[in-house]
C-alpha cells in the first residue's frame, strides 16, 4: 500500500465499481413463468385434442368394419331369392362378450330391383349403417353395395 494515498480512497474506489450481477430480477422471472405457463396450457390442449381424434377414429374404423362384416355375410349368403327376406331390416345391438365393438348398432337396408331398369336386369341393393348409441355426435358409417343375380 501507498503511505500517501489514504485508506478512505481504496474502499470509495471499490464502492464506485458496478457490482457484479449475479442471477436473475424478478420481473425476469415471473415473465419467463408466464412464457413457460402459455407452452404447457398449448401443449395439455393439444393432447387433449389428440386424444379426443384418437378415439374418434378408433370409433369410425370399429363401425366400418362392423359394417364391411356384415356386407361380407350378405355377399357370401346362398339364396340369392332370400337375400331380402332374410337381411331387410334388421336390426342389431352388437352383444357385450364382444368387448371391442360394445355400444355400436349395425342396421342393414335390402332392396330388390326386379325388372328395372329393364325386364332383364335383376339386382339387390344392400345398405348397412351403423351408429353408437352411446355418442350421439358419432356421424354414422354406411356402406352399400350391389348384388346381381347369376
Amino acid at each position: 500500500m501507498d503511505p500517501d494515498v489514504p485508506m478512505t480512497n481504496s474502499f470509495t474506489a471499490l464502492r464506485r465499481r458496478a457490482p457484479l450481477r449475479r442471477g436473475m430480477t424478478l420481473i425476469e422471472v415471473i415473465l419467463a413463468i408466464v412464457i413457460l405457463s402459455g407452452a404447457m396450457l398449448g401443449l395439455a390442449n393439444f393432447g387433449r385434442k389428440f386424444q379426443h381424434l384418437t378415439s374418434v377414429s378408433s370409433n369410425q374404423t370399429l363401425a366400418s368394419d362392423l359394417a364391411t362384416q356384415r356386407l361380407e355375410d350378405v355377399k357370401g349368403f346362398r339364396s340369392y331369392s332370400t337375400i331380402v327376406s332374410t337381411y331387410n331390416a334388421t336390426t342389431e345391438v352388437v352383444p357385450v362378450l364382444d368387448s371391442a365393438y360394445i355400444g355400436f348398432q349395425r342396421t342393414t337396408t335390402v332392396t330388390r330391383c326386379s325388372g328395372c331398369p329393364t325386364a332383364t336386369n335383376d339386382y339387390v341393393t344392400v345398405t348397412v349403417s351403423v351408429k353408437l348409441l352411446a355418442d350421439t355426435s358419432f356421424v354414422p358409417i354406411k356402406k352399400t353395395t350391389i348384388i346381381a343375380k347369376f
